[in-house]
């Protein structure tokens, strides 16, 4: 069986992925939350989403998951996918089969027997926050073609840093939904530990890009190691939350990750080579948002020069 390992955690033991959650804002919103879902008596019972009204399938199965209910797990996946799919209406018609796995989250390469999507969590009892942290990460992969290529490839570092995107804006977002339209009482006190994971990692020093440091001379002196190695989470943060606000201004922004990975020659191509061919890809309704990516990494040269003055930088800013 072949696979790709996305680490959702950076590279070292869980026991690192642990302490990030063990910081004092953090516990007190656990608290929280947690005596919030005791006074619920553990009750699951959730509103049907969105994308599961559309037809699509996400299926928890196997063991490892402590004390969290499957049906639990569901309501969240889906209020993930919800925040994904809902700007990609008739995406995925395939079923998503969920297990735990006791290493790192991963999309599995290869469909099941009957087609369906294969995604491992390591995420396990009542940690509503990893659950939509990890799932927002490898759906992201799903969606954005992940399986057109049959091992890492050169530009894999990007798709990874995409989807530590996804990961905080589903975070966020999920926080802003639940407050207002949970998809049952007990999920509304939910929210306060979403926001604050994403407060948390929002705010990390390392997703900082050092003094003085233009981003287009970060990725020169970054690209080469993170073409060998994707799974340098702590480079890819530092791009994932300057990339986060071309995707609040807009959220159907999300259309776009459907048009990358398309060609056989991405697998080896430059960077410049990769994300010009996304945007060729990309219908003209979306392609603001490549244009923006490329502007904000000082390749905007890449797109042709009929577009309007000044527009790629206003997107970047």
């Amino acid at each position: 069986m072949n696979k790709r390992k996305r680490f959702a955690f950076r590279h070292g033991a869980t026991a690192d992925w642990l302490r990030r959650g063990m910081r004092l804002p953090f516990i007190l919103a656990s608290v929280v939350c947690s005596l919030a879902y005791a006074d619920t008596g553990g009750e699951t019972v959730a509103k049907k989403s969105g994308t599961r009204k559309l037809g699509l399938s996400i299926q928890v199965q196997g063991g490892g998951w402590g004390r969290a209910r499957k049906d639990a797990i569901e309501t969240v996946l889906y209020s993930v996918a919800d925040e994904m799919l809902s700007r990609l209406p008739g995406r995925l018609k395939a079923p998503i089969v969920v297990t735990h796995t006791d290493g790192p989250p991963v999309a599995e390469y290869g469909r099941g027997s009957h087609g369906e999507y294969r995604i491992r969590l390591h995420a396990q009892g009542e940690n509503w926050h990893l659950y939509a942290y990890e799932f927002a990460h490898e759906l992201c992969h799903v969606l954005s073609n992940y399986d057109a290529h049959v091992s890492a490839h050169d530009n894999q570092w990007f798709e990874e840093t995409l989807c530590e995107t996804a990961s905080l804006f589903t975070l966020k977002n999920l926080a802003q939904r639940w407050e207002q339209a949970p998809p049952g009482p007990q999920w509304q006190a939910e929210a306060v530990r979403l926001r604050a994971f994403f407060d948390l990692l929002i705010a990390e020093g390392h997703r900082r890009l050092p003094p003085e440091a233009p981003l287009a001379t970060w990725l020169r002196d970054n690209e080469d190691a993170l073409r060998r190695n994707p799974y340098l989470r702590q480079k890819n943060e530092v791009l994932a939350n300057l990339l986060l606000p071309l995707f609040e201004r807009n959220p159907e922004n999300w259309q776009a990750l459907s048009y990358m990975n398309l060609d056989p020659g991405d697998a080896r191509s430059s960077l410049r080579s990769y994300l010009g061919q996304w945007y060729g890809n990309t219908p003209l309704a979306h392609r603001d948002l490549v244009a923006g990516v490329l502007a904000l990494l000082a390749l905007d040269d890449v797109v042709p020069p009929d577009r309007p003055a000044g527009s790629l930088t206003a997107l970047a800013e």
